[in-house]
């Protein structure tokens, strides 16, 4: 696959949950970004609070490029808790998650998106598989909820690689490690 993006969107005091906030800025220039960020990707790659959520909204939305897209394409969720079988395209991750990644990365097709922030993405960025970070600034201030990169350790560096604002005011600012 290509380069293992991850996307999430964040608050302005870098909270990224609840998204009960977010939810104002899913506008046109957000759906267009997402519809050729998933066009350019061969599969997902899911925690699985963030599959548990996905897959019972996105199987009941009205059809359009992005919905289709996103409920057609394969998906691998890391869990230590969900079994093999799992519905909405999708398979458990068996094995070490940055083993699975790496060789997944190694392999033809295109870019491998992860939504979502939490507990997976220590072993992610600690082993060096994130390619790039994009986030999703929202112009919104909450005094709540679980922050961007609580559950990583160190202080990784990163360069921006990209700005693209959206007339909602949301910032997409991609960064890369280094």
């Amino acid at each position: 696959m290509g380069k293992l993006i991850e996307s999430v969107h964040v608050a302005l005091g870098g909270q990224i949950d609840p998204l009960d906030w977010a939810f104002p800025y899913l506008d046109d220039d957000h759906m267009r970004y997402e519809t050729e960020m998933l066009a350019g990707a061969g599969a997902l790659l899911l925690g699985r609070r963030t599959y548990e959520g996905l897959s019972k909204a996105y199987p009941a939305m009205d059809p359009n490029p992005f919905v289709d897209r996103i409920n057609s394409i394969p998906k691998y969720v890391a869990s230590r808790t969900l079994k093999d079988d799992l519905p909405w395209n999708a398979s458990v991750i068996p094995g070490a998650v940055t083993d699975f990644v790496a060789d997944l990365k190694r392999q033809p097709g295109g870019d491998l998106v992860k939504y979502g922030n939490g507990p997976l993405d220590r072993p992610l960025t600690d082993s060096g598989l994130v390619d790039e970070f994009h986030l999703l600034l929202t112009p919104v201030a909450t005094g709540i909820g679980r922050h961007m990169f609580e559950d990583i350790q160190g202080s990784p560096r990163l360069s921006l690689a990209d700005v693209r604002r959206f007339a909602s005011g949301v910032l997409l600012l991609i960064y890369t490690p280094g």
